[in-house]
Order: C-alpha cells, then sequence, then structure tokens
C-alpha cells in the first residue's frame, strides 16, 4: 500500500509500505478511502514538533476490510470515520466521555501508523470507530469535505466551546481563523450563542467565517483588539473566548478582552506560551479550562448534525488531492494558500 511518509521537516512523499493485518483480537484494518492533512501535521511538516521519520495523518474516513475475532459492532463493508486517536473504550474516562485521558489512548501518525494512507489497522476498534449511515458508494468529495472535518478540527472547535461554557445567548470571541477556530465560531452558533465574532489575521478565512455566519474582525498581532471588539460588541467585551491558535500572541487577546467574571477555553495546543500570573484570572475573576477534545464523544452527535442538514462544515475544505499529490496539499497549506486539504484514496 502507499503512504505518505515523513523524511525531515519540509520533505514528505509517498512510500510503499506492507498491508496492515488484524493483531489482535480487537483490530480491524481500513481501507482508507478519504484522509485530511491538518493544521497540526505542519508543525511536524515545519519542523517544531519533534517526529522521526514515518507515517503522518490523523483522520479518515474508510471501508473495514478485516475484523479480528472479539469485535462485535463492525463488520467487513461498514464504512467507518475515525476520530484523531484512538482510545480503549472501558476504562473510567472513556466512559466519562474523556477519551485522550484513556490510559490506552493514542493519536494516528504519531503513537501508531498514520492515516495518510491507504490502508490502516485499528486498535480498539470497536469503541474508536464509528459506523456512517452512508453506503461507500456515496462517499464522493461532496461527503467528504462534509465528514472529514469531524474528526478532527471541528470536533476541537467544539470542545473549545463546551470548555468556554457557551450558553444559549452568549456573546462569544473566537480567536484564529484557522479551520479550528472557523469551527469553534460554527460551533458557538450550534450551542445557542447570540453573537459570534471571530479575530483572525487573513482576509481570505476571515470571509469564510462570514460566510458560516460569523462576525469578523482583522487584527493584527502587534496591536491590543479589546477596543476594537468593544466597538463591534456596542461596548460590552464577550461572555466566552475560545483560544484557538496556541500562540503567545493569541494567548493574551484572549485573556484580554474575555469580560469581567467570563470564561476562556483553550484547545490551541500551547506552543512557547510562558506562565500565566493568576492574579491575571483572580483578579479578573476569569475562568480558564484547556485540553485535547475528546473528538469519539463527540462524533455522534455531530454526524446527526450532518445527516440532518443542520451542520455543513465543507467549506472549511478548499482542496481535494490525491495521495500522490500529497507535497502539494502540505505545501499550499504550509504557504497559506490553501485552508484546509484532504486526499482521495482510490
Amino acid at each position: 500500500m502507499r503512504a505518505a511518509w515523513f523524511t525531515e521537516p519540509g520533505r514528505i512523499g509517498v512510500k510503499d509500505l506492507p498491508e496492515p493485518e488484524v493483531v489482535d483480537p480487537g483490530d480491524v484494518v481500513v481501507d482508507i478511502l478519504y484522509a485530511g492533512i491538518c493544521g497540526s501535521d505542519l508543525w511536524t511538516f515545519r519542523g517544531l514538533v519533534p517526529h522521526g521519520e514515518g507515517g503522518i495523518g490523523h483522520e479518515f474516513i474508510g471501508r473495514v476490510r478485516e475484523v479480528g475475532q472479539d469485535v462485535a459492532t463492525l463488520s467487513p463493508g461498514d464504512v467507518v470515520i475515525a476520530p484523531f486517536l484512538f482510545s480503549e473504550g472501558g476504562c473510567e474516562e472513556c466512559r466519562r466521555g474523556l477519551q485522550p485521558l484513556c490510559a490506552h489512548a493514542g493519536i494516528w501518525g504519531k503513537d501508531w501508523a498514520g492515516a495518510q494512507a491507504e490502508a490502516i489497522r485499528v486498535p480498539y476498534a470497536d469503541a474508536t470507530l464509528v459506523r456512517l449511515p452512508w453506503p461507500e458508494a456515496e462517499i464522493d468529495d461532496d461527503l467528504a469535505r462534509r465528514l472529514i472535518p469531524l474528526c478532527d478540527v471541528f470536533a476541537t472547535g467544539t470542545h473549545g466551546v463546551v470548555l468556554a461554557g457557551v450558553e444559549s445567548g452568549d456573546t462569544v470571541a473566537v480567536i484564529g481563523d484557522g479551520a479550528v477556530g472557523i469551527s469553534a465560531a460554527m460551533a458557538a452558533a450550534r450551542a445557542g450563542a447570540a453573537r459570534v465574532l471571530l479575530l483572525g489575521e487573513r482576509d481570505e478565512r476571515l470571509k469564510v467565517a462570514e460566510g458560516a455566519g460569523a462576525r469578523t474582525l482583522r487584527v493584527s498581532r502587534d496591536e491590543s483588539p479589546v477596543e476594537a471588539v468593544r466597538e463591534m460588541l456596542d461596548g460590552r467585551l464577550p461572555d466566552r473566548v475560545v483560544e484557538c491558535v496556541g500562540m503567545q500572541a493569541a494567548f493574551d487577546t484572549a485573556l484580554d478582552v474575555v469580560r469581567p467574571a467570563g470564561s476562556v477555553g483553550f484547545v490551541g495546543v500551547p506552543h512557547g506560551v510562558g506562565q500565566i500570573a493568576p492574579m491575571r484570572l483572580f483578579g479578573r475573576q476569569v475562568r480558564l479550562a484547556g485540553g485535547v477534545a475528546p473528538a469519539r464523544h463527540y462524533l455522534p452527535g455531530l454526524i446527526d448534525d450532518v445527516v440532518g442538514g443542520r451542520l455543513d462544515p465543507s467549506p472549511l475544505i478548499d482542496r481535494v488531492y490525491r495521495i500522490d499529490d500529497l507535497a502539494e496539499g502540505y505545501d499550499e497549506m504550509d504557504r497559506g494558500t490553501a485552508l484546509k486539504a484532504i486526499l482521495r484514496m482510490t
């Protein structure tokens, strides 16, 4: 089978690898139909996150090829979607919907084989994979563009909204105009927010957010946006803020713009963010929560909303490539000319 193969920062290609096989009784082998290139893959591509030579990628839709003898809920031919990490399913954390805290959890392409490949072995398949209500014949580019974001970026944006405690009628600010930020803006509206304001730097991405129903504010890392946010929100600051970047400037902005006694949820993986002085939170009674999204917990509800026509995250995907052209997808996302790309495997 062919798979994406990271060699060193800035270099990624396609390599022939052995076909995966069932090893443990709870495994399945999945033939991948579509895979995603995620913004977090760029951290590896740019050399900002250590990654040895090997497979990469953690978002996929596929067809079950083979099942282990203990697999109870899946059969060959089922079309499935995977969260960006696998988990055992029976532990207390999994039962609480906190799969990233499972002692056996792992991320595709980091702790396991990469998912930008033609096939993959999936451990803990019953607990990890979710069967889709569409047959393989209906999984085309359009449907894949609606589904692949659910594996990671939309689930992560949703988690940021949950961590921030967004409730019906709230005014919400989202920091970041990447796929996770735009997902968070959509998720805030889905949670009942009365007003959603997204802060970002790229005009073309702000237009995507506006198309999804958010108001937008173009900001600069060198200037405080507090007064501009007040002006756009009729003199007040947002009740809830979702930080979706992970850099120091974005983190500072999130804490600066939230109203007193408001709350901040952060799902941007922190890179170079310094320690937070406790009085920065204490003095304004700001609540702060962050963490890795339990995508498996959110997937069934998100899929139901896609099925029911209440959710369409397809605007997040602006490029579709074949696996042989994946280097172009990485290059465009790295240069910022693509928001998010997916790979068609068949």
